[in-house]
């Protein structure tokens, strides 16, 4: 049973501070154009909450979903995010992902796991190596999380999970324990220093020998953390073991730092490289190159991913820039029938009507871009081009 959401925000002012930091008055005459009245916050989701019975507690959630997740139809990759309790660390997490997920990345939705009494519970006890814990909240994920988050939501069948130092000892244990659980691991800054013959071991002989099933790891740290040794140890056993099914990636960067604030980016560009249609070295010039190139992707991650709406605006208006009006009738049409939600897909249908001289159906499609989000600025800016 889950309790009741209550909405997540930050204040733009605050989003570097402390989560829980109270809020200050502003000094009005030195900002006049921040006063407690018109703050600009930022939604970052809900704080929800699930009671585990595998782990006899209730396990707080942090949740963030696409921007367009509730005026949609579609389906979404999960990530699942420990340690989320570090608001900042998740608010720059879900930022990315709304950011990236413009075209770079699929849109995704975010699951944060909260760990309240730190994420060293993931690792195993110190003095008698006991795993327990991270066996449970192994099962705890199988068993629980994923289900509830399966039936609540409408996701696809891709997962992937992130840890960050002692969670990223743990997205290392759980890929070496039950592989087949997600489709991606990433670990930044993992502490694999603990129990390193057992995590030696299960490389050998446990379940991610026999791998069928396309999974992959990507491992990020920086040069001064002490872990250069440890993970060149821990890569060597595994490219003499990992199945051919299994991608593994390691990067060690320069001066960065514990858990380097890149990393996230670094791990998504990793994950979908060659997402980004329109990429050096590709000429999808055509809705069709286009649209076969997300078939592509559909196929290798096993499920469907649409070309995004960003995408097919950009597309599309660099064909009304090359004069060919039916080419970009046809583009901007396709984005009404799979977004249909899309304020983006009726402006392009506007400018494209722009072009065709017939001003008074412009007008009409650039409105309903407006109906859909009254502050589309860019909508805005052509209907006053047409009224003028």
């Amino acid at each position: 049973m889950t309790k009741p959401h209550f909405i997540l925000t930050l204040v733009f002012a605050l989003v570097l501070n402390a989560c829980n930091t109270k809020k200050q008055k502003v000094n009005e005459p030195d900002f006049p154009h921040l006063t407690e009245h018109n703050e600009a916050a930022v939604t970052l989701g809900e704080i929800s909450s699930l009671h585990s019975k595998v782990l006899n507690k209730t396990i707080p959630l942090s949740i963030h979903l696409p921007a367009n997740y509730d005026s949609s139809k579609k389906t979404y990759p999960v990530l699942y995010m420990l340690g989320s309790d570090y608001r900042a660390r998740f608010a720059m997490l879900a930022a990315t992902l709304d950011y990236m997920g413009e075209g770079q990345i699929p849109e995704m939705i975010l699951i944060g796991i909260d760990l309240p009494e730190g994420n060293s519970i993931l690792l195993p006890t110190r003095e008698h190596k006991d795993t327990t814990i991270p066996d449970n909240y192994i099962k705890f994920f199988d068993t629980e999380l994923m289900p509830h988050v399966d039936n609540k939501y409408r996701t696809a069948p891709f997962k992937v999970l992130y840890g960050a130092s002692n969670s990223g000892f743990f997205t290392v244990y759980a890929l070496l324990n039950k592989p087949h659980l997600f489709n991606g691991y990433f670990a930044s800054s993992p502490s694999i220093m603990h129990i390193p013959t057992v995590l030696q071991q299960k490389i050998k002989s446990g379940p991610l020998k026999t791998l069928a099933e396309n999974r992959s790891l990507h491992i990020i740290y920086s040069d001064e953390e002490g872990l250069t040794d440890i993970v060149s140890e821990f890569s060597l056993v595994v490219e003499d073991h990992k199945p051919e099914s299994f991608t593994y990636k390691v990067d060690e960067l320069v001066n960065q730092g514990h858990v380097p604030a890149m990393d996230f980016i670094l791990f998504l560009l990793a994950l979908y490289p060659d997402f980004n249609p329109f990429n050096p070295g590709e000429n999808l010039e055509s809705l069709d190159k286009v649209t076969q190139h997300f078939d592509r992707l559909s196929k290798r991650y096993g499920y469907e991913i649409k070309p995004p709406i960003g995408v097919i605006f950009n597309l599309g208006f660099h064909t009304i820039l090359s004069k060919d009006l039916i080419a970009a009738e046809e583009i901007f049409q396709y984005s009404i029938e799979v977004y249909p939600e899309g304020k983006e897909s009726y402006l392009g249908m506007g400018l494209v009507r722009r072009a065709q001289g017939q001003l008074e159906s412009a007008k009409v499609m650039i409105e309903k871009a407006l109906t859909i989000d009254p502050e589309f600025s860019l909508a805005k800016r052509w209907l006053q081009r047409l009224e003028k």
